[in-house]
């Protein structure tokens, strides 16, 4: 699906829920807007959470139970990640492709980040935007710092440019180039 569609497909959610500001709190739409369940189990080291659609039920990684009690960003974007693929790939049963997580990112992304709210939020900061303000953008779309970076740097959004090498933020990649001496350092 392309990522218009899937940007669709969030917005109605909210627009469904009349949620107009952010934070946007995926469990409360998980349980109240989609019937889904909640439980804790095992599901290896590398995995944060998983679906089981004939249960109608989002597993927690009980393993990873401390990463989410600190960082509730990282489970708040874990949950709409697994809505993404309630809503996107349901149909799917069995179905595991790496364009399938893409898809469920981009749906997280598009629910608790929405264009909008982030534009809004941007401009109240904008121009005396700096790398705490990230920080704060964060914590209130309750997302991760990372999650945030990125959104904030897409493509269609040109918010800010990242240099993912030092982590650095800066308000457009010509503010980058002065203030890097004009080199883009690949490595």
């Amino acid at each position: 699906m392309n990522q218009k569609n899937i940007e669709q497909l969030a917005n109605r959610i909210l627009q469904a829920e009349k949620i107009l500001n952010p934070p946007i709190k995926s469990e409360v739409l998980a349980e109240s807007y989609f019937g889904l369940d909640f439980d804790c189990g095992k599901l290896g080291n590398d995995k944060l959470a998983g679906l089981k659609v004939a249960e109608k039920k989002i597993y927690m990684n009980e393993s990873r139970a401390d990463e989410f009690n600190v960082n509730f960003g990282l489970k708040n974007f874990t949950i709409a990640h697994e809505l993404g693929h309630w809503v996107l790939h349901k149909d799917l049963i069995g179905e595991h492709t790496p364009q399938m997580e893409r898809e469920a990112d981009k749906f997280a992304t598009y629910l608790l980040m929405p264009e909008k709210m982030i534009r809004e939020e941007f401009a109240k900061i904008n121009p005396s935007f700096t790398w705490s303000d990230v920080y704060l953008m964060s914590e209130k779309f309750c997302v991760s710092v990372t999650a945030m970076k990125i959104r904030l740097s897409q493509r269609e959004l040109k918010l800010i440019y990242v240099d993912f090498n030092s982590g650095k933020c800066y308000r457009s990649k010509e503010e980058f180039l002065e203030k890097e001496g004009g080199q883009i350092k690949l490595f």
